[in-house]
């Protein structure tokens, strides 16, 4: 068994990485989409994505990283790193295959949905571990990432009704 321990400085890293690759991915899937709609929905989705990773970045200077006083426990640190890496995963191949050729207004929603929901259950968890001003800071990217998925659910009906 694995006794990995995450600081909060290491989660909070997994989660500036994970808004690194949601930049890329909103970006490719803007430029490869066939729908000229969603393309710009996801233009501007990764400039929100920038904005969250400078968020994070920022809060990131404000933790000490102290093992004794910031550790989550080894079965919920792994559980945060296993949503990280499976968010990667799911990131990279809706990736992967948008630059492979274009894609339809449907696979780029249903990869932006994921990535979103993906990452808000990271928010959520991450939420329940930390203290003080990170608090607020989860807020407002969870708040932001409901606002992407309400969005990108419009969208797609609109797209639907067309």
């Amino acid at each position: 068994m694995d006794t990995t321990t995450y600081t909060s400085k290491d989660i909070v890293r997994m989660a500036v990485q994970a808004k690194a690759r949601g930049v890329e991915l909103y970006l490719v899937l803007a430029r490869n989409s066939e729908n000229y709609h969603v393309g710009r929905l996801f233009t501007e989705f990764a400039k929100d994505e920038q904005r969250h990773k400078l968020q994070l970045e920022k809060w990131l200077d404000y933790l000490n990283g102290a093992e004794r006083e910031e550790a989550y426990p080894g079965e919920r640190s792994l559980y945060l790193k296993a949503l990280v890496d499976a968010n990667t995963f799911a990131c990279d191949a809706a990736k992967k295959q948008a630059l492979e050729k274009t894609i339809s207004e449907e696979e780029a929603l249903g990869a932006g949905i994921t990535f979103e929901k993906d990452f808000i259950l990271f928010l959520h968890d991450l939420k329940q571990h930390i203290t003080g001003d990170g608090g607020k800071t989860v807020d407002s990217l969870i708040d932001d990432e409901i606002r992407h998925l309400r969005d990108m659910f419009h969208l797609r009906e609109k797209i639907d009704k067309e």
